[in-house]
């Protein structure tokens, strides 16, 4: 078989399609080797473990979400609209092959004490900030954090629902009322 050369971040891409899929315990180094044209040892030669490739991935993710969503909030748009077109992108990688947020789906399947945690906490973390960020342009800091925070159970919550019921609505009026929930601080809003 004629050896192909992968790049580093084509094989994150398409392991990261695989476990998305199929999670952390559903995808085998097998399945994972397959999807990148490596054969199994190729694949632990750039990575040593699963455990290592899945964290990896999830470097790589994150850095793909900063890119597509949370970069939106320093566009020059007036507030409302970065927090919606965010929203809306989040919603659209829910969307793929209906299977929710990768970083909560990780979270839920690998538990409470899993090894992983740490950069998922991160990564809702980072969330909360670019997005309290946004809301501390028409809030006080105080309640921007707390809205932040309320926003991001509200989404995780409805890209769950959507997930299990393929209902659109859930992702679509959370982005609504979202939107809707800022604008009364918009209207009111005293510089901070």
């Amino acid at each position: 078989m004629p050896v192909i050369k992968v790049q580093k971040e084509e094989i994150l891409r398409r392991c990261w399609e695989v476990l998305y899929r199929e999670g952390y315990n559903g995808a085998s180094i097998s399945m994972l080797a397959e999807a990148t044209g490596l054969g199994k040892a190729g694949l632990l030669h750039h990575f040593h473990s699963k455990e290592s490739l899945m964290k990896a991935v999830l470097h790589y993710a994150i850095g793909q979400f900063r890119t597509y969503v949370l970069s939106v909030a320093q566009e020059d748009l007036p507030v409302e609209q970065r927090l919606e077109k965010m929203l809306r992108r989040q919603n659209r990688l829910a969307k793929i092959e209906r299977n929710g947020c990768f970083f909560a789906n990780t979270a839920l399947e690998m538990g409470r004490d899993a090894q992983f945690n740490s950069l998922l906490s991160s990564f809702f973390e980072e969330w909360q900030q670019v997005v309290s960020g946004l809301y501390a342009t028409v809030m006080p800091e105080a309640d921007a954090r707390i809205a932040a925070y309320r926003l991001l159970l509200e989404h995780e919550g409805a890209i769950t629902l959507y997930k299990v019921t393929g209902d659109t609505q859930h992702l679509e009026g959370m982005v609504q009322r979202a939107v809707a929930g800022l604008a009364p601080s918009l209207l009111s809003a005293q510089p901070v």
